[in-house]
């Protein structure tokens, strides 16, 4: 073996050896960092999902504790009434918790205190369950549920030793396992501490359940290790991370299949092996190429020996192929590689001169011969580079060089090189094209472009776009650098660096024109070479505005279009971003919004809007930020400390200056709800949600202020709960009529008689009506309620009719949302007809407020039923403030003298002067008048003596059900007073 043999094989194989450890170590560590990123994910999916499942842990801790103080609650104040009450709470909760199969309250033995099954085993596991930490929710064991589904039984106690029992569904578990990204193979389970199975997403319904023997341990929890090679529960081998959730006595592990892992490891450790087993077929390939070209080389060096003289004239030269041309002949001779070079086959070694111009390109020829002539006749040296047309149709560039010199038989010849220079020549014509598209694109381009010498930042080169643009002449704009046009940057916005994030190193800048115009200008720049020094070819693009319209877009997003204010999913934004020192919510709110815009339109209404929150933004300035939620509430925040109350003052004293709306002035009437970070909540969304609800409670007239108190949240959601009930119990028909009869106090005949409403209980009580019919108007819910009961109140006059008491009237008391939503006269005229009523049938009774909130309305509605023949009653007539005003226009029959009046007219100079009062003004202008709430003999006797004309009362009737009310219309006075008494 040659020296040089020896060398390559004996660094070779150092080299292979080399590469052996450098590739096993390459790819021992790729998998070992594949092993490693799948434990990372593991862990990641583990955490995801205790994350996930610790928080509809705690949302259901939080209902069960819920559940737990209602219940005290109850049993504390209606022990009787307290499972009904909590079984139906308990359904509510139930039905919005999907992911649970029941809630039942129990006793120590499990057996059901609600609606819903006991647990006979409670007793035996709820002393040794697991508790959660800092909570006293107790976990079971999973159990079979009576559709055959996992339950996981949750406790929580109670007092006098009573505990709420829910049954988690395994497949709420199940959903939180289930879809992850583990893999085919992967596994993701849910244990308790025992090691149990509460759910996985390998095959649920055989592995639920199972123990799991280590994976939940108390120390391999705490070490947070990851285990390699675990085969558990189908012995797949597996990575798996386990982690333990914070505060319950759960734990989730999550396995990735090891195979499933490495199976992209394996075509890479394959390869490198492939590569390595291929460097060594290289080397020995290398070396026998070697051995096989020493035994050539020999043949060689006879060859070389006998061209070294036509070598060593070539070389001279500096040509690839060399020809000659005598001086007075017309033939060139050359080498086979100048043959090879036109084209022509090598053996050809001669070609007449015309022969050879005829192959040079048309537009080259008579320089060419022109070239060779005078090189030829006159001795000059010639060079010459054109382009010869070859046979095949090819063309190729050569360059010639040559000169006369003398030969060896002394005659003169003209003696050249000849080298092909094609590839250079199209280089340069590439380059010479690529310079022409550049000075094309840069000068035509529409948008500016110039050159940047790299260091200076001075403007080398500038197209007519960016002259034109900014206005200062070329050799100007050449003298310039971009230091003189370029703004100081300020901080970016978000609308620019959004506008600039697809371009890369893109930047939004401000320029400044020739005649001091600023703009905005989004440049890409890119480093080039330019007249042989470092430059930078920048594009300047002018979004002047379309910055303008991402930031009338940002301020549209975060700002009310109608007041400029802020909305208030801004403001909430605002504050949690910058919750300095504390803050207070004030809420305002204004409820006669609705009937300025109905009554006057939406342009008196949007004026009275706008002054408002000119008003608010003024203060907004002085103490912090204010917002706008069309269309009538407004939200100020006051920053700070110490200046709420003098804001607060401010704010009210604002509001209580009259607002122009059109061409009318207007006293508004605010509702104002005050709540404070942090003590009414840590976020600004719940702190301002919290102030709207102390805004939203406030019922008084004029100015009013309320601080937000937590009872308040418990008095909403006790409105919402009795809402639903009142809603309920009209779809089941859960109402009663009482009736109390109105009598004649000169012979105590019933003329008469009201309908009452009650809601009957089924413990045999009633609700009272003050707790049920504001909450009913409010609502909305008495217009349905009214309509009942103004056709219970004509089929119970038609009933009279029937006994032969058809000269009893049936009165009905008429809210404002019935007056004021339905045709109350064209109701009572279809139920006259139905049921066959007289004239006169039916009385309504109604409030003055009823008539005064829209009087034109009222009038007509009034005037209608006393076309009908009904009989109009004013309720509760001397408690309101127009009720002398209109009580000469109104289209009424009857005044009846409020309760507050009555009570104390015998024994009271001032009551009996008003009533006396009342009574004579009524009797003026021809009405009935009817006392309310007669209750003894006293309040009777001066009612008579004072000219009144009926009266009702407990002295004569209490409210009763028909048949007993109709059993007592035809007792005198004192059989009433004998009834009265035994009632009593």
């Amino acid at each position: 073996m040659a020296r040089s043999e020896r060398v390559t094989a004996l660094a070779g194989g150092l080299l292979g050896v080399a590469l052996g450890i450098a590739l096993a170590y390459v790819v021992l560590q790729d998998r070992e960092r594949r092993l490693d990123a799948a434990e990372r994910r593991a862990e990641a999916v583990a955490y995801g999902i205790e994350r996930l499942l610790s928080y509809e842990m705690r949302n259901l801790e939080r209902a069960m504790l819920g559940i737990a103080g209602d219940a005290d609650q109850l049993f504390a104040t209606v022990p009787g009434q307290a499972p009904g009450l909590l079984s139906r709470a308990v359904a509510g909760v139930v039905a919005r918790h999907g992911e649970l199969d029941s809630i039942v309250l129990v006793d120590p033995r499990g057996r059901a205190l609600t609606d819903g099954r006991g647990d006979p085993d409670f007793a035996a596991w709820i002393g040794q369950a697991r508790r959660a930490t800092g909570s006293a929710l107790r976990f079971g064991h999973m159990e079979r549920g009576p559709h055959d589904e996992w339950l996981l039984p949750l406790a929580l106690p109670m007092r006098d030793d009573r505990w709420i029992l829910a049954r988690l569904r395994s497949a709420e578990l199940q959903r939180a396992v289930s879809g992850l990204d583990s893999g085919e193979r992967g596994v993701a389970m849910l244990l308790d501490h025992d090691g149990r199975i509460l759910a996985q997403d390998l095959d649920p319904q055989r592995h639920v359940g199972t123990y799991m023997a280590g994976y939940a341990s108390a120390e391999l929890l705490r070490s947070g290790a990851t285990l390699r090679g675990e085969t558990r529960p189908d012995g797949v081998p597996r990575i798996v991370a386990r982690r333990a959730f914070d505060g319950y006595p759960l734990a989730v592990a999550v396995g990735l299949a090891e195979r499933e892992v490495l199976a992209a490891w394996r075509p890479f450790a394959g390869w490198a092996l492939a590569s390595y087993a291929g460097y060594w077929l290289g080397l020995l390939v290398l070396v026998g190429t070697m051995r096989r070209a020493d035994r050539t080389q020999a043949t060689l060096l006879h060859e070389l020996r006998e061209g070294t003289g036509r070598l060593r004239r070539a070389q001279r030269l500096g040509g690839t192929g060399s020809w000659e041309l005598a001086r007075d002949s017309r033939t060139l001779v050359w080498e086979e590689q100048v043959a090879e070079i036109v084209g022509l086959p090598a053996d050809r070694r001669e070609i007449g001169v015309d022969e050879f111009l005829d192959m040079v390109h048309p537009e080259d020829r008579a320089r060419v011969a022109g070239l060779f002539s005078e090189a030829r006749e006159g001795g000059d040296p010639l060079g010459a580079d054109y382009r010869v047309l070859r046979p095949d149709g090819s063309v190729r560039w050569i360059a010639s060089h040559g000169a006369v010199t003398a030969g060896p038989d002394g005659i003169p010849r003209l003696t050249g090189t000849v080298v092909d220079i094609t590839g250079r020549m199209q280089a340069q014509l590439a380059l010479a094209d690529a310079e022409r598209q550049f000075r094309l694109m840069f000068e035509r381009n529409p948008l500016p472009f110039w050159v940047l010498d790299a260091t200076s930042k001075r403007f080398v080169e500038v197209n007519e776009a960016a002259i034109a643009h900014y206005g200062y002449p070329r050799g100007r704009f050449l003298e310039m650098s971009l230091a003189d046009i370029e703004v100081p940057a300020e901080a970016p916005t978000a609308p620019a660096v959004a506008l600039c994030d697809a371009y890369g190193d893109s930047q939004i800048r401000t320029h400044r024109k020739r005649d001091g115009t600023r703009i905005e200008v989004c440049t890409h720049s890119a480093a080039i070479e330019f007249q042989g020094r470092e430059a930078l070819l920048v594009l300047a693009e002018d979004v002047s505005r379309r910055m303008a319209w991402e930031r009338t877009l940002a301020y549209r997003a975060t700002h009310d279009d109608h007041t400029g204010l802020l909305t208030l999913t801004a403001l909430a934004e605002r504050l949690d971003l910058e919750p300095g020192e504390g803050y207070e919510i004030f809420s305002v709110q204004f409820p006669g919004l609705d009937l300025i815009r109905d009554t006057l339109g939406r342009e008196a209404s949007d004026a009275i809007v706008r002054a408002v929150a000119e008003r608010l933004d003024w203060l907004a300035r002085r103490y912090g930020l204010a917002a706008h939620l069309p269309p009538g509430t407004f939200v100020l925040a006051v920053r700070g400390e110490g200046g709420q109350e003098r804001a607060l003052n401010e704010l009210c004293a604002s509001l209580a200056e009259p607002v122009r709306g059109g061409a009318t002035v207007h006293h508004l009437e605010a509702r104002i709800g005050v709540a404070r970070h942090p003590a009414d909540g840590e976020r600004a969304d719940k702190v301002i949600g919290n102030a709207a609800l102390a805004a939203h409670l406030v019922e008084r007239g004029g100015t009013e202020v309320a601080r937000y108190v937590p009872a308040m949240s418990e008095e909403v959601g006790q409105r919402l709960a009795m809402t639903a009930r009142l809603r309920r119990a009209i779809e089941r028909h859960e109402f009663r009529l009482h009736f109390q009869p109105i009598r004649q106090l000169r012979d105590s005949a019933a003329v008469a008689i009201e309908c009452l409403l009650r809601w009957p209980q089924p413990d045999g009580g009633f609700v009272p009506p003050l707790s049920f019919i504001p909450l009913c108007e409010r609502s909305g819910l008495i217009v349905e309620l009214g309509r009942w009961v103004l056709r219970e109140a004509a089929a119970t006059a038609a009933r009279l009719a029937a006994e032969g008491r058809g000269d009893i009237a049936v009165a009905v008391n008429v809210s404002a949302g019935q007056f004021d939503r339905r045709d109350l006269a064209g109701e009572i005229e279809r139920l006259a007809d139905e049921f066959a009523l007289r004239r006169g049938a039916l009385h309504v009774e109604l409030t003055e407020s009823v008539l005064l909130e829209r009087p034109e309305q009222a009038m007509d509605t009034l005037r209608r039923l006393q076309r009908q023949g009904v009989r109009v009653a004013l309720d509760d007539f001397g408690t309101g403030y127009s009720s002398m005003s209109y009580l000469n226009d109104l289209p009424v029959d009857t005044l009846k003298l409020d309760r507050m009046f009555v009570a104390r007219v015998d024994v009271d100079a001032r009551s009996a002067a008003i009533c006396r009062a009342l009574i004579a003004l009524g009797h003026s202008v021809g009405l009935t008048i009817v006392a309310e709430g007669v209750e003894h003999e006293g309040q009777h006797r001066w009612l008579r003596e004072n000219g009144c004309d009926q009266a009702q009362g407990f002295l004569f009737d209490r409210p009763r059900p028909f048949e007993e009310t109709f059993a007592a219309l035809g007792a005198g006075r004192g059989q009433g007073r004998i009834g009265d008494a035994q009632g009593r």
